[in-house]
């Protein structure tokens, strides 16, 4: 068991979702069994390759210290992206890719929602995810379409792909990063600074209704459409605030939960074996509520949201695409991070040691002594003991 201080100086429990799925992922698998309820595959690899991390009968690299001799094992992890260990690395590259893709100009973070309604289609069915993508990117185009038909401006879109909310409930929505300026049949760029809110809501309602309707015929879901046109008069919800500063902060902010656990273990304030309790602060609150469920609900509640294997969870639309036609006039223009730094930031995210020398301002081979360690050897098991293992490693 971890430990660590809390605000009261004392010692609490830190307790870690790999330890919770070590203890009860045997038998939650027998029980979803025994229910009938097939577990998907990219799930049991996902969960089995987290409750292997930094295991050191996986493997580890040995390292030696120069000056006074002493040994520093770097256990090899997982590289599951929905590891709490192993994602946040994941989440700070996909960051940096696509930062390093968006032209020099003002962006905004767009979010589409859909109804409580809709969810379950997209729980039961994981192709209609999709679904979500072309509409929001449909909806932007016949917006900027609408501004001048001859012309037909196209934006840049980085669309990604959130399951959940605060509270680990299924919620499907999609985050967008929308490039403010557009380019047109003639080559034009134009900068479309306002959007009406009025107009993109409808549409958006409209896009991705017309998709699920088309896929979907029973006539219980043309009932259940015809119902959410009436309640949703105004269109469903979107939010499309203008980013002043936007930066690689906010790009992180945004791919953060593609590349890591739906919960951050320091969430967790109880587990008992049986249950376990953990905060959120709801939308629109200021106020920390607290969630306590089973372990085997809370297992469901975080592997729901993992993919298949092979879905994008990020996608790029518009003059981003580089499959469409605009993306020729788009790779001339200057980019928002030069070369220069591009270079400098993927140097710090290439070892492990100098990712944490760069985020946290410490240098993880130094000795206590004040030595500098250096690699010894890797210590590799086999593929039979362990089947999904990658074999590059970063520091414990």
């Amino acid at each position: 068991m971890k430990y660590h201080v809390n605000y009261k100086n004392e010692i609490a429990k830190k307790y870690t979702i790999k330890e919770i799925l070590r203890e009860h992922w045997s038998e939650f698998m027998k029980a979803m069994a025994a229910e009938g309820k097939p577990i998907r595959t990219s799930i049991i690899r996902n969960v089995k390759r987290i409750i292997d991390c930094q295991d050191p009968k996986k493997g580890y690299a040995l390292y030696i210290c120069e000056k006074c001799s002493t040994f520093k094992q770097v256990y090899f992890t997982c590289k599951s992206r929905f590891c709490n260990t192993c994602g946040a690395k994941y989440s700070k590259d996909r960051a940096l890719s696509i930062s390093a893709k968006l032209i020099d100009s003002s962006h905004r973070h767009v979010v589409f929602t859909i109804p409580e309604e809709l969810r379950k289609y997209f729980a039961h069915n994981r192709t209609l995810l999709n679904l979500l993508f072309q509409a929001a990117a449909n909806t932007i185009l016949y917006c900027f379409k609408m501004r001048n038909k001859s012309e037909n401006y196209i934006p840049g879109m980085v669309c990604v792909l959130h399951t959940f909310g605060r509270d680990l409930k299924w919620n499907p929505h999609i985050h967008m990063i929308l490039c403010e300026e557009a380019v047109g049949n003639s080559g034009k760029w134009l900068k479309f600074s306002h959007i009406n809110y009025e107009s993109l809501r409808r549409s958006w309602q409209y896009s991705i209704l017309k998709l699920l309707s088309e896929s979907n015929p029973d006539p219980s879901f043309k009932a259940l459409v015809d119902k959410l046109y009436a309640d949703h008069k105004a269109g469903f919800y979107v939010n499309a605030p203008p980013v002043k500063n936007f930066s690689l902060g906010v790009v992180h902010y945004i791919v953060r939960y593609v590349g890591r656990p739906v919960l951050a273990q320091s969430r967790i304030i109880d587990y008992d074996g049986e249950f376990v309790s953990f905060t959120y602060t709801p939308h629109g609150s200021t106020e920390e509520e607290t969630e306590r469920l089973t372990v085997f609900d809370f297992i469901k509640s975080l592997i729901i949201h993992i993919p298949n294997y092979d879905f994008k969870m990020i996608r790029y639309f518009g003059f981003y695409n580089e499959k469409h036609s605009k993306f020729n006039q788009y790779k001339l223009r200057r980019k928002r991070i030069t070369s220069s730094m591009l270079s400098a930031l993927r140097n710090a995210h290439k070892y492990w040691h100098s990712r944490i020398r760069y985020y946290f301002n410490y240098d993880s081979l130094k000795c206590n002594c004040g030595g500098q360690m250096s690699f010894v050897e890797l210590f590799l098991p086999s593929s039979k003991t362990n089947p999904f293992m990658s074999y590059s490693w970063v520091g414990s």
